[in-house]
């Protein structure tokens, strides 16, 4: 049963009141709950924290350049 209050259902529950008892409901701090919340998800997905580390690391001496290309899948 202590798997059940993990952080995945902690998030879960606070965003489904801050919907319903917030939104829905008028509650000024249960908005301010969600949109706190969101905040920080979307702020998550824009900086993509811990996200790939890097691949490919070179110093340029000056005159070089470095061209970057994305070729498409062929599927």
């Amino acid at each position: 049963m202590a798997a059940r209050f993990g952080p995945a259902y902690v998030k879960r529950t606070v965003r489904y009141n801050g919907v319903r008892k917030g939104l829905l409901g008028g509650s000024r701090i249960w908005t301010a709950v969600f949109v706190a919340g969101y905040l920080a998800r979307w702020s998550g997905k824009v900086t993509k924290r811990g996200e790939k580390p890097i691949r490919f690391s070179e110093s340029l001496k000056p005159g070089e350049s470095f061209v970057i290309r994305h070729i498409g899948s062929t599927e």
